[in-house]
């Protein structure tokens, strides 16, 4: 009963003194958790943070390395994405990210779509949407002096007319990656199977027949929800239920 007992407090005050830690100490011991193999510590850590408001790009790459390292595959790509959501340029969380997609098995949720899809894809997703809106506020306004400029000007040079394409380019594609972003980022719902695996079936229930067997770390769009199961959309085109307690939404 002593020991019962004995445990019991040492479980107690390990966890107030977790929350009694500032936000730097536990950044720093979360750190020092990793450096020493106790990535279930540093992910506590980590996650107390996040608990606690203190989230940021790097707090979700550094919970996503820890949970690879864990050997959590689901939940350290949804760490990245969330690294990338507040940060999409955020060139190491993008490195890891593809990095750990690599080890699930099923490959469709990284399929390619050609060449001039995937230049779209890396140069539509370098900023965030409000830095796209920011490109596009600025592209606006250089086309506008330069109109003023040529107004005022009787004879226009014929360079002019060259530069005001720049920033009419700029607009189109600042445009479009802006809505692309706003899309993915606020409208789409986006998860990732965190579980070894989930069936992925006809309907929202055990009782549908089986279309796919999904495997820890595949990602798919979430198209609506229904008690315990969600309506997904694999990169495929594959349409099916899968239950909640199997999903992370990102």
């Amino acid at each position: 009963m002593k020991s019962v007992f004995g445990y019991f407090f040492l479980v107690l005050l390990m966890v107030s003194t977790v929350s009694a830690a500032t936000n730097e100490e536990l950044w720093k011991q979360a750190a020092e958790y990793y450096d020493g193999g106790q990535y279930q510590s540093a992910i506590e850590n980590y996650r107390v943070l996040i608990e606690r408001q203190f989230e940021n790009a790097q707090v979700y790459y550094n919970l996503g390395n820890a949970y690879f390292k864990a050997g959590e595959l689901g939940h350290a790509i949804w760490s990245f994405r969330k690294a990338l959501r507040l940060d999409p340029g955020f060139k190491q969380a993008k490195t890891s990210l593809e990095y750990a997609r690599s080890f699930n098995t099923d490959q469709v949720s990284i399929e390619r779509r050609g060449f001039i899809l995937d230049i779209w894809d890396f140069l539509s997703g370098l900023l965030s949407s409000n830095g796209y809106l920011i490109v596009l506020s600025i592209a606006w306004w250089l086309a506008a002096a330069l109109l003023i400029y040529k107004m005022i000007r009787l004879e226009s040079p014929s360079w002019l007319y060259y530069l005001l394409i720049v920033p009419l380019v700029i607009i189109i594609f600042a445009s479009a990656s802006a809505a692309r972003r706003i899309s993915e980022d606020r409208l789409t719902r986006w998860g990732v199977i965190s579980r070894e695996s989930a069936d992925i079936r006809e309907g929202p229930g055990v009782e549908f027949n089986r279309l796919e067997v999904g495997h820890e770390g595949l990602e798919f769009k979430i198209l609506n929800d229904r008690e315990n199961s969600f309506l997904i959309e694999l990169r495929n085109g594959l349409v099916g239920w899968v239950g909640k307690e199997a999903v992370l939404e990102i």
